[in-house]
């Protein structure tokens, strides 16, 4: 197996092309934990796996779409957890690497109504599959509360906005496996 490749912060910035002030932010919120390093004071630095570039480049689009910091730490933890899930089912797998090969399902984040969290998982030709279902007022300020289990649920008929999910008012959907594929990360 190959060794993963690692990103300092500077070189993760340039590629996701922000200022560093702004995955520093992103850190010191607890939005992303850095998996290879982590700052411990006046000139330490952080080191990022790709999946952390991925959690980095979720929690910018989702500020840059006006989301609290906390949602985006919530959406965050949520995601890490899901990848934590797949590489117990796949060992050796990243969630990144993985979303970025051809076949890839499309995994999107759907917040529904502000409130709710869910995951939907599709092939091209398929219905996709709903996971999650998790109120985001039940994780902690920054989201790193969560620890459950993230289930399959039961999509609805069909939403009042058309979605997998039962949103009634407001629905905000990203896929993950699009910004997974527009990484620089080779």
């Amino acid at each position: 197996m190959a060794e993963e490749k690692t990103f300092s912060l500077s070189d993760a910035a340039r590629r996701l092309g922000v200022p560093q002030h702004r995955l520093i932010h992103l850190c010191e919120k607890g939005v992303v934990v850095p998996d290879v390093h982590d700052a411990t004071g006046r000139g330490s630095s952080r080191v990022f796996s790709t999946d952390n570039v991925l959690e980095l480049a979720v929690a910018l689009r989702l500020r840059e779409m006006m989301l609290p910091v906390t949602t985006a730490g919530a959406v965050v933890h949520v995601l890490r957890a899901f990848g934590e899930r797949l590489s117990r089912d796949l060992p050796h797998s990243s969630l990144t690497e993985s979303l970025r090969d051809k076949r890839a399902p499309d995994l999107r984040v759907i917040i529904s109504d502000g409130q709710t969290i869910y995951f939907s998982v599709g092939m091209p030709d398929q219905k996709p599959k709903l996971f999650g279902g998790i109120p985001l007022d039940h994780l902690s300020g920054n989201g790193s509360g969560f620890r459950g289990q993230i289930d399959a649920v039961r999509s609805a008929a069909s939403s009042a906005l058309g979605g997998p999910e039962p949103s009634r008012f407001a629905r905000l959907e990203i896929s993950i496996t699009a910004i997974a594929r527009d990484l620089r990360i080779q």
